[in-house]
Order: C-alpha cells, then sequence, then structure tokens
C-alpha cells in the first residue's frame, strides 16, 4: 500500500467519524487504535489536517460525494476490505450506529462493489 491508499483509508475513517454530525471520544480513541495497527496509515503525515478537513467536506459534498472522492484513490480489493473494516471499527467505537453511521458502511459497501457475504466476513474482521 502506498501513501496515497492510505491517505484515503485514513480520510474515510474521518468522514466516518464525523457522519453523525460529530466525534466522540471514543471514535477518535479507535481511529488512533487503527492507525497503530497499520503503519502505512501511521506513516501518513498531515492526519491532522486530514480530520480537520473531514468535516466541512461532508458538509458541503454529503455523505456519498465525500466517500466516493476519498475512496477514489484504492484500487486493489483488500485496499477497500481494509477501509470497510477501518471504518466499521470507527462506526462501532461509540456503541451506537446512528442512521448516518450506517449509511457510511451502506455507501461503503456499494461502492466498493462488495456482496454481503463479503460485508458479513469484514464486520467479523472489525
Amino acid at each position: 500500500m502506498d501513501t496515497a491508499q492510505a491517505r484515503a483509508i485514513y480520510e474515510l475513517m474521518m468522514i466516518t467519524a464525523w457522519a453523525d454530525g460529530r466525534l466522540d471520544m471514543s471514535e477518535t480513541l479507535v481511529a488512533e487504535a487503527v492507525v497503530a495497527e497499520v503503519p502505512e496509515i501511521m506513516a501518513v503525515s498531515n492526519k491532522t489536517e486530514i480530520a480537520a478537513r473531514a468535516k466541512p467536506h461532508l458538509q458541503d459534498s454529503g455523505l456519498e460525494k465525500a466517500l466516493r472522492e476519498a475512496a477514489a484513490g484504492l484500487g486493489e480489493a483488500w485496499h477497500r476490505e481494509l477501509a470497510f473494516v477501518c471504518c466499521a471499527r470507527v462506526l462501532e467505537a461509540d456503541g451506537v450506529i446512528a442512521q448516518e453511521e450506517f449509511l457510511v458502511l451502506s455507501q461503503l459497501k456499494r461502492l466498493f462493489g462488495l456482496r454481503t457475504e463479503d460485508v458479513a466476513r469484514l464486520l467479523r474482521r472489525s
């Protein structure tokens, strides 16, 4: 995975975290844990700037467009699957998956061309 793909995954995680209009501490902690587990994402520079831009980007572009633009850099299936798992972990962080957050998984499923069986397998990994 190169830096652009790792950056795209991190950006998707931040859009996911802001999907319900707020960023909870639990989501921040889980995002930090995911970053620590994936060296390529840890190596992404300017994560603070990416995180800060995620909310206005989401508000200006809407969920579908923001996710589509961030996901555009993910070429290989395993990058998309890793992104899906990382985003699912962020969504589950506060123990409540709001309707807006559920839409994130639905949109990512569609964007990544995942089947229901793929989603079930990936959610078991999260």
